[in-house]
């Protein structure tokens, strides 16, 4: 598989994450590596909307996605010149993190230290007056939003379950790959002392297995299974290669 096959699978997952947990984010285009919306933070006059864009890079998820403030008459310690935001959970980057993740983790950000504007009359004001709007009114302004949403999870949901599929399969495989090297135990003459047939026993397991994690890092490296996935693998049978070490 290809890394740019593994990308779009990770942005799909992200997508499906994005509609799920974050509200007034949407992807700019259909290529979902791009989404805009807005972070509302409290002034002395109501609520101001900070239009953000949220960059997800090629090689997602092993590199973070970047956040850039559109606004111009800002200041605050963790935005650069060009709009830039520094934030600790990209600086520290995980491949398990996501997307909306980052989002509210600017969300804290503001709350904790709030921005500061540099000007008053352009300021964007979220009004508190209540509004009356209509089920008709509120269906033509959004159903066609909504319908675009529905399309793309269900488009998205497609590529998930190929992917589900792929790695059930390379799952199977590697275990196969195990059991059949665990299976030629039977074929080793063991001693009858009891105690050294069983460490002769474990020994074999740990060397089927740690051959198991060396064809998982191959795969990886090959491009066969994404960064998200090898992670939970690896820790799987690492584990079970330290229990095994233990009986030792």
């Amino acid at each position: 598989m290809s890394r740019n096959k593994i990308n779009d699978l990770a942005l799909a997952r992200e997508t499906q994450l994005m509609f799920t947990y974050t509200e007034g984010f949407s992807p700019i285009g259909s290529e979902l590596n791009r989404w805009k919306g807005e972070i509302l933070v409290k002034i002395p006059q109501g609520e101001r909307a900070i239009p953000v864009e949220v960059l997800v890079p090629l090689k997602y998820p092993e590199y973070p996605p970047k956040v850039i403030v559109i606004e111009k008459n800002i200041q605050h310690p963790n935005i650069e010149k060009n709009g830039n935001v520094l934030l600790k959970i990209t600086h520290e980057w995980k491949p398990d993190v996501h997307v909306y993740q980052v989002i509210h983790a600017l969300q804290n950000l503001f709350k904790k230290v709030p921005p500061q504007f540099t000007d008053t009359a352009g300021a964007k004001i979220i009004s508190r007056k209540a509004t009356v709007q209509t089920i008709d009114s509120a269906k033509s302004a959004n159903q066609q939003k909504v319908d675009t949403v529905n399309q793309t999870i269900t488009s998205l949901q497609d590529k998930i379950r190929d992917k589900d599929d792929e790695l059930r399969k390379l799952r199977a495989e590697l275990v196969k790959g195990s059991n059949e090297k665990i299976a030629k135990i039977d074929d080793i003459v063991l001693p009858k002392d009891k105690a050294k047939s069983e460490k002769l026993m474990v020994q074999a397991k740990s060397i089927a297995i740690a051959d198991l994690l060396s064809t998982l890092d191959e795969k990886f490296k090959d491009g066969e299974i994404s960064p998200v996935d090898f992670s939970k693998l690896y820790r799987k049978y690492t584990k079970e290669l330290y229990l095994i070490h233990k009986e030792l």
